[in-house]
């Protein structure tokens, strides 16, 4: 082991013998803070309710905490205040016992909080303190491991400052660190270029595609311009071809972080590439196009919607499903959401959120109403659309949802039903108009 580094851990070792006693102190500490934080808020509006706080045996140990010699006095003077104001009679409120309660809650109001002052700095003081020993805790642990690497340099930086060794001392355990860093890039090629990235995803992209590789690279593509509608297989691997040598450029030349942009470029791509096929899927006759729905205790989110809607709202969400069934536009997704693709069908106000699936299936999510957002939609049916979207291909949809929403349904039976205030005018449609 480096000589510093040894030393540093000599010095470490006494400031965190007692972490633990310290946790525990702490996390009592906080319980108290909490509890007294709320009584003194509860107090500002009225000391009733103090009266009415879920736990009157923390205020009995509040008042005995700076009281040992007079508890019993302030204790049984708390009851009978307690007793008094708490009682709907309004002729006690003329007694001199109901004037002294209300001056009794003044005090101790005032003694509350002067005690919740002192805790609150105890505890602030103390949790700063388990803060910083919690750090020296982390890096004693794994100086101790055989392979040692650091992945945030500025927690680092701030830990040895922290730390009460010569400036000689420092700047050996940094260049140690380095080394033991540079040791592990080479090995592991895990450098983490943003909370997701790593070094390691973008050398398996450059291996996994060098079919792609060109040495005569021209860098002329323009990555603006990017339509669903416009993409082919030939023209996607233009594109694939256009950013892993571009990676690849990057990567040569250690220029890292330049490289984020294009390698989520292509992650996109590769995303739309297989949406594309899956739309393609859906639209040939080799399967039969088929709608299905999310489901929630046995009925469709469509359904629900439809069953509570405004009439002149169902016509319109009923179209956007036959249109679905019977249309073959390429379209762009609207949202990237648990690792699917979105779509919104948004000729009227109110919209059909769907997904394409790779089995020839199209999963209606549901309906978004008059002005709400998609981001809305997916947050109130976050946890059915997680379990929906686990495992999405394998799932088994009940097919039958779709009769019980379409049958003998026909677009040129909806048309003259649909109000044409229901229809979603762009901007631009009205400054044509």
């Amino acid at each position: 082991m480096n000589d510093s580094l040894a030393k540093l851990l000599a010095y470490i070792e006494p400031i965190i013998l007692n972490i633990q006693d310290n946790r525990m102190e702490v996390k009592a500490l906080k319980s108290v803070y909490e509890s007294i934080k709320e009584l003194i808020e509860l107090g500002q509006n009225s000391y009733l309710d103090i009266l009415e706080y879920y736990d009157q045996d923390f205020i009995i140990k509040a008042i005995k905490i700076k009281n040992p010699n007079v508890e019993n006095n302030w204790i049984s003077k708390y009851e009978t205040s307690k007793y008094l104001l708490k009682n709907q009679n309004s002729n006690l409120k003329d007694l001199p016992q109901y004037k002294e309660a209300i001056q009794f809650m003044e005090t101790l109001f005032t003694y509350l909080c002067n005690l919740y002052q002192e805790i609150s700095l105890e505890y602030k003081t103390k949790s700063a303190n388990l803060e910083q020993q919690e750090l020296f805790n982390k890096y004693y642990i794994l100086f101790h491991k055989n392979n040692i690497f650091i992945t945030d340099i500025l927690e680092f930086l701030t830990f040895l400052d922290l730390t009460k060794i010569s400036l000689e001392e420092k700047l050996d355990i940094l260049i140690f660190i380095n080394k033991c860093n540079i040791k592990n890039y080479i090995t592991t090629n895990d450098i983490m270029l943003t909370n997701d990235i790593k070094l390691s995803d973008i050398s398996d992209l450059l291996n996994s595609n060098q079919q792609f590789f060109q040495e005569n690279f021209l860098d002329n593509l323009n990555l603006e311009n990017f339509d669903l509608k416009d993409l082919d297989e030939n023209s996607i691997n233009l594109r694939k071809s256009y950013l892993i040598n571009k990676i690849k450029i990057l990567y040569d030349n250690k220029k890292y972080e330049e490289i984020i942009d294009y390698y989520l470029h292509f992650k996109k791509l590769v995303g739309y590439e297989l949406e594309l096929k899956k739309q393609k899927e859906v639209f040939s006759d080799k399967v039969d196009k088929k709608l299905v729905f999310l489901m929630k205790d046995g009925k469709s989110l469509v359904r629900t919607y439809l069953e509570t809607c405004d009439l002149k709202y169902r016509s319109c969400i009923l179209k956007n499903l036959l249109d679905l069934e019977q249309k073959t536009d390429l379209k762009m997704p609207c949202f990237y959401y648990l690792d699917t693709y979105l779509y919104i069908k948004d000729e009227f106000v109110v919209k059909t959120v769907y997904t394409y699936l790779e089995n020839g299936y199209i999963l209606i999510l549901g309906v978004l109403n008059v002005s709400e957002s998609l981001e809305s939609f997916l947050d109130k049916n976050k946890e059915l659309l997680k379990k929906t979207f686990k495992n999405i291909n394998r799932k088994v949809f009940d097919e039958r949802e779709r009769d019980l929403l379409l049958q003998n349904i026909k677009t040129e039976d909806l048309i003259p039903l649909i109000d044409l205030n229901t229809l979603d005018i762009k901007m631009e449609d009205k400054d044509a108009r």
